[in-house]
C-alpha cells in the first residue's frame, strides 16, 4: 500500500462524465500491485474488499473503471499502480483490506493506518 485518502468523488476528476459520487465518502487506497509469479496475472479492483467493524465494503467498480484500475494484466516481474475506492460512511476509520489475486483466492489481509 502506498497511501490512503478520502474524497466525496472518485474517478477521472478531469472529465465530468467519468466521476462517481459517494453515498458516504470514498476511502481511496493507492497501491502498487506486483506480479512475483511466473505467469501473467490479472488484477481486478472489484475482487478487493475492506472490512471495518465487522462490515465488508466492496470496491466501487465505476471509480476503478475511470481511474484505469478496474482490470489490468500484469506480466511476471512487472508492477502497476492502482487506486481502489471504497464507499464508506463519513468518518469511518481503521479497517483491514482483503486483497485477492482472483475472486477464488483466500487473499491476504492488510491493516489500514
Amino acid at each position: 500500500m502506498v497511501s490512503v485518502d478520502r474524497s466525496k468523488q472518485a474517478g477521472d476528476l478531469s472529465n465530468q462524465f467519468e466521476i462517481v459520487t459517494a453515498q458516504g465518502e470514498f476511502l481511496n487506497v493507492h497501491m502498487t500491485v506486483a506480479n512475483t509469479g511466473n505467469h501473467a496475472q490479472s488484477f481486478f479492483a472489484t475482487n478487493q474488499h475492506l472490512k471495518i467493524g465487522g462490515k465488508t465494503y466492496d470496491a466501487n467498480g465505476m471509480a476503478a473503471l475511470w481511474t484505469s484500475s478496474a482490470n489490468e494484466e500484469v506480466n511476471p516481474g512487472n508492477s502497476i499502480q492502482v487506486v481502489v475506492s471504497f464507499d464508506v460512511p463519513p468518518g469511518a476509520s481503521g479497517g483491514t483490506l482483503q486483497l485477492h489475486d482472483s475472486a477464488f483466492s483466500g487473499g491476504v489481509q492488510v491493516g489500514l493506518p
